[in-house]
This record gives structure tokens, sequence and C-alpha cells, in this order.
């Protein structure tokens, strides 16, 4: 063991340290561009729905419309944003990842370093902690979506095929009527239940880095345990 920590083990001084971690490694899933135009889509969808279920007239016919129009601009640009995004990364990929493994690991050593001044047991005990509290999630969290993050966006594409299977493009009048309430508040239902799972996938994540250095911490302990042959 190196030198005994100043202070018991808590998980808020791993936060900090995986934080600053995954803020210097980790590329962000998303711009903030593209973060904004994503949620502009569901929030103009989800009014655009309301507006047709309450004014059911020539006035909800244009809101609609116009939701559409503001809807596939947003879409445009996400993808824009993506694109140009995708092609930078594809020009550099291997010299950027070789910089990142490089940077990464250094910072990673750190923390086990960090780690490591702790006592064996006390970071075994926390160890099985984070293991158990992660079957939990996964089990609690099956029981809402049934691992939705394999699956992705299918039931959501799936959902709006039988919403609009029977439309022909164009026909915005005839648009209006295939949403009903039933179908409107499944979608609801659908997209709270995405934003939940998208919640559980990123606490999934985050358990899973804190197993994967409390692990090696352990594996650091049992070679320098073992006498060399």
């Amino acid at each position: 063991m190196t030198e005994m920590a100043p202070r018991p083990f808590n998980f808020s001084w791993l936060e900090e340290k995986i934080a600053e971690y995954a803020a210097d490694m980790d590329d962000p899933p998303a711009t903030k561009i593209e973060g904004y135009g994503m949620i502009a889509v569901v929030v103009i969808g989800g009014l655009a729905i309301l507006f047709h279920l309450l004014l059911r007239n020539q006035l909800g016919l244009y809101i609609f419309q116009l939701s559409v129009l503001l809807q596939w601009l947003c879409v445009v640009a996400v993808y824009v944003r993506t694109g140009y995004r995708a092609w930078r990364a594809y020009k550099r990929q291997y010299i950027d990842i070789a910089h990142d493994l490089d940077n990464g690991y250094v910072r990673y050593r750190e923390i086990i370093d960090g780690l490591r001044t702790y006592p064996a047991a006390e970071i075994a005990k926390h160890l099985r902690y984070i293991r158990d509290r992660k079957a939990v999630l996964m089990y609690r969290h099956g029981l809402l979506s049934g691992g939705m993050e394999k699956i992705g966006v299918l039931p959501l594409v799936a959902l709006l095929y039988l919403q609009l299977k029977d439309w022909s493009f164009g026909d915005w009048k005839g648009l209006l009527a295939h949403f009903h309430w039933i179908g409107s508040i499944l979608l609801s239902l659908l997209i709270v239940t995405y934003a939940i799972s998208w919640w559980v996938v990123r606490t999934k994540g985050r358990l899973d880095a804190y197993e994967t250095v409390l692990t090696e911490v352990g594996v650091a302990e049992a070679e320098q345990a073992t006498p060399a042959l």
C-alpha cells in the first residue's frame, strides 16, 4: 500500500475525480446545437398535437403545418451539424484516438493511485456495494422499459408509423385526422419513458466507471502482493 489516506473513502471524492477525467477525455455525445434541436423537435411536436386536439379548426391546421415545418428545420440543422462533426472526426480518427488514450491513461492512473491510498478492505466493500446498487437499478429499470437502451427509438418509430400509415403526403387535413387521444397519450408516455431510460443509462455508465476503477485497485493490490517469479 502507498501512504494512508487522510480521511475515509467516499463516493463524492471519487465522483470528483471521475468527472474531471470524463470532462477531459469524453467528447460530448451531442453539441448544444444538436441537443437543443432534438429537444425542439420533441417540444414542438407535443405542442402541435396538443393544439390540434384543442383547436379542431383552420387555426389548428395552420399551427400544425407550421410546427411540421419547424420540426423539419430543426432536424435538418441537427443532421448538418452532426454530419460536419462526424466528417471532422473521421479525418483525424486514429490520431485523436491515440492522443486521447495517452492522455486518458495518465489521468486514469492518477485516480487508481489516489484510490490505493485507502485500505484494500474498504475499497472491496465499496466495490461490492456498487455492484449491488447497479444490479438493483437495472432490475427496476427493466420493469419499466424492458431494456429500451438496446432497441433504441424503434418503438417510437413504430408508433408513429401506426398512426400515419394511411396518410398521404400533402394531405394535411387528413394528417390531423390520424392523431387521436389514445395515440397521443401513448406517444407522450413513450417520450417520458425514453427520458427516464436516458437518465438510467447515464447513471449506469457512471456506476460502471466506479466499478472499473475500484476493480483495478484490487487487481493492482493483488499484483503487488504477488512475489515476482
